[in-house]
């Protein structure tokens, strides 16, 4: 009889163990369904629009970024040289193209020689749901001087995004603007992708340097990402000598 009172004693207790196991098994799932809703909603949520800033407020936007027009810029991020400009004095201005809506993001700080050979800026811009694909841009030297051998350098590289990529490869877009005594002045260079895309990597390196005799300065450079065919942006060239040279707007 003692053993049978034993049994029937236990009886509950593992019933209330199966019970409560399966209702924290149910609560468990509903958490995880609430945070899988929680993290969807998140990633939709709409990004907000670009303001004029500093580099060092962009890049603390993150995955979620920020947009222009039917563009969105996000994953900034700054590699700074050993002696090169911090973020905070770098200031990011977005804006359209006059009539236009291609998007733009102009990079403005007092960059001279030698001190910012090495430093470059990389984010990505992502098509919105309804937007028009990317299919070229043009880089801009907004101004930039040299006298001597000085030499001033932004490079735009552009490719079709991709998680695993350390490269561009063969869809690659390099854009160049350089200001250098020993060949011809490059101001604005426009380019095609070879497909129209949805989503870019964007590498902008900038040189800027003196060479064996001379200066070299640069104040901001221009990034246009288009989606329809080239557009010619002309700033204009204020140069006043062979041995110097100065351009801006």
């Amino acid at each position: 009889m003692a053993k049978r009172a034993e049994s029937i004693a236990a009886t509950p207790a593992i019933a209330l163990t199966k019970a409560s196991w399966s209702a924290t098994k149910v609560i468990r799932l509903a958490a995880a369904a609430l945070l899988v809703l929680a993290m969807r909603l998140f990633a939709t949520a709409q990004a907000p629009d670009c303001v004029p800033g500093k580099l060092s407020d962009y890049t603390k936007l993150g995955a979620q970024g920020c947009v222009i027009g039917d563009k969105k810029f996000s994953n900034f991020r700054y590699h700074q040289a050993p002696d090169g400009l911090p973020s905070a004095l770098i200031s990011v201005t977005p804006g359209t193209v006059p009539d236009s809506d291609d998007p733009a993001l102009l990079f403005e700080a007092a960059w001279v020689a030698p001190s910012y050979q090495g430093s470059f800026v990389s984010y990505t811009v992502e098509v919105q749901p309804k937007g028009k694909p990317i299919s070229g841009a043009t880089l801009e030297m907004q101004f930039g001087q040299i006298t001597g051998t000085g030499e001033a350098r932004v490079v735009a590289e552009i490719c079709p995004f991709a998680d695993t990529a350390d490269n561009c490869g063969a869809g690659e877009l390099k854009l160049t603007v350089v200001l250098n005594p020993s060949q011809a002045r490059k101001v604005v260079d426009s380019g095609e992708l070879q497909n129209p895309t949805r989503e870019v990597r964007v590498t902008s390196p900038l040189s800027i340097a003196t060479g064996k005799n001379g200066t070299a300065s640069l104040n901001g450079f221009m990034t246009v990402f288009r989606s329809g065919g080239t557009q010619s942006l002309a700033p204009v060239d204020r140069s006043t000598a062979s041995s110097s040279g100065t351009v801006g707007q």
